[in-house]
């Protein structure tokens, strides 16, 4: 038996929306730029396989998923 414990960073999202003043010069209402990860980072002392993956780890791996993006409004 071995110690399964973890700790996951499951997901963040970090967001900028452009002041008024910038979007109005482009002319359009709103503009954001954002970039946002999920499955970034496990912490565990169990290091053969993914943890949550359970029993033998002979399942497909947690992927991870990196995003960027640009919302404008108009």
């Amino acid at each position: 038996m071995q110690n399964g414990g973890f700790l996951r960073l499951k997901s963040v999202e970090v967001g900028y929306s452009l002041p008024q003043k910038i979007a109005k010069k482009c002319k359009v209402d709103l503009i954001r730029i954002y970039a946002n990860g999920t499955n970034l980072i496990t912490f565990s002392k169990f290091k053969l396989w993914d943890p949550e993956m359970g029993d033998n780890g002979l399942k497909y791996p947690i992927q991870q998923v990196y995003n960027i993006g640009l919302n404008v409004n108009f």
